[in-house]
């Protein structure tokens, strides 16, 4: 009995140690993040549309299309963060919102994400393709890329331009840029980019009657 009573203390002790080699430190908890469309709607509109505009999906970088929110620490180097989450893919989630604040700009035309009916006799195409849309870890968030209205049924750039847009700096903690201010400031400079595609689509030239 004494020779047992040995033994069951030993394994005891054996699953204490192996306890408390095990931290029981909570670890942190994912959170999720959107992106929302913050343009205004015009207050005047004409009594009917004059156009339809087809927004083609976004192009982002393949280093962007991740789950976890990503910062860009230098030229050559991402930092991605396991706790910081997109709570719909980023690329359709850019697509989506461009087109929510274009419809807000553009009360004179109607605008549809792609795909859009075979038969829909579109005004213009918008393509954006995207080079950088990260906070960055100074606090700055950058969208730089280009945009082009392509015409309806080809290739060919009606309009064709660059774009380099930034917010910031924000407040940079010990843990880097607060993910919820980078959120915004992502909403932020896609409002800014639809405005201004929305300012040249109103710059085109009327179309003819028959076309409409």
């Amino acid at each position: 009995m004494r020779n047992r009573g040995v033994a069951l203390l030993g394994l005891v002790a054996s699953a204490c140690s192996v306890v408390g080699c095990v931290s029981l430190r909570r670890t942190p908890e994912a959170r999720f993040f959107v992106l929302r469309s913050v343009s205004e709607q015009a207050s005047l509109a004409p009594e009917a549309p004059v156009g339809l505009v087809g927004v083609l999906p976004v192009h982002l970088p393949g280093h962007l299309e991740r789950p976890q929110v990503v910062t860009e620490a230098g030229p050559n180097e991402l930092l991605i963060d396991e706790f910081a989450r997109w709570a719909e893919p980023l690329g359709p989630a850019t697509s989506r919102v461009l087109a929510e604040n274009l419809a807000a700009l553009l009360t004179h035309h109607r605008v549809v994400g792609s795909p859009w009916p075979a038969a829909a006799a579109l005004r213009c195409r918008v393509s954006v393709e995207v080079e950088s849309f990260a906070p960055q870890t100074g606090g700055e968030v950058r969208l730089v890329g280009r945009w082009a209205l392509l015409e309806p049924g080809g290739p060919r750039a009606i309009v064709l331009r660059e774009f380099s847009l930034r917010r910031g700096p924000l407040p940079v903690g010990p843990g880097g840029m607060d993910a919820t201010a980078g959120a915004a400031a992502m909403s932020d400079l896609l409002a800014e980019l639809a405005a201004q595609v929305a300012a040249a689509v109103r710059e085109l030239p009327p179309e003819p009657a028959e076309a409409r």
